[in-house]
């Protein structure tokens, strides 16, 4: 199961922060999730909300470490030009493989796809995952919040050739639990002197 490291750490001053994405590097996390928003004045940053505190976008993927892998959570809609901007940037920085783009909106999955056909992509949400069980869906990986995902799920999507991800805002479900459903990755909650073992690895 590999661990993903949800906004880099959960901290304060660590959520979506070069500081959260070393604290995910230090754990070994195999991913690190970032919420990317695209400023009035174009630049790409790293925030839950356009409101909230940012961090350059740049200065969050310096701090992937060689072993680490990116999923860039496009927060909000991305027309086709705002996709072909930050392809661009994210390429520049990261190799293709390096990189997952995620959202919680299928039109930009669907955008995504017909733009760069091999790139890795991730839909959050329960109903988009149960329609990829009846339809074929743009995305490769589906991300379910952990309260409602069912092993039944796991395995139905992993049988239509589909990842499946454990996500959560809060862990309320024990890290061992969450592997025995049988998923392919889960999100974890970082935080500074935590010592409690991300569970990586094959299942």
């Amino acid at each position: 199961m590999k661990t993903i490291a949800h906004r880099g750490g959960m901290g304060r001053g660590l959520q979506n922060s070069p500081a959260g994405v070393r604290l995910a590097a230090q754990h070994q996390a195999d991913y690190v999730e970032l919420d990317v928003v695209r400023a009035a004045d174009g630049e790409f940053h790293c925030a839950h909300f356009g409101w909230n505190t940012k961090s350059a976008l740049r200065e969050c993927l310096a701090e992937i470490g060689p072993h680490m892998r990116l999923i860039a959570h496009l927060k909000g809609d991305y027309t086709e030009a705002d996709l072909i901007c930050v392809t661009e940037y994210l390429a520049a920085h990261l190799p293709w493989e390096k990189v997952v783009l995620a959202s919680h909106r299928s039109r930009v999955l669907w955008r995504m796809r017909q733009l760069i056909p091999d790139i890795r992509l991730a839909r959050f949400g329960l109903l988009p995952a149960l329609a990829a069980l009846w339809r074929r869906q743009p995305w490769d990986c589906c991300m379910v919040n952990q309260l409602v995902l069912t092993r039944w799920l796991v395995q139905a999507l992993q049988r239509r050739g589909y990842e499946v991800v454990s996500s959560c805002v809060w862990e309320l479900r024990s890290r061992q639990s969450v592997r025995r459903l049988g998923v392919d990755g889960a999100f974890v909650n970082l935080h500074e002197g935590q010592t409690m073992p991300l569970v990586s690895g094959t299942p």
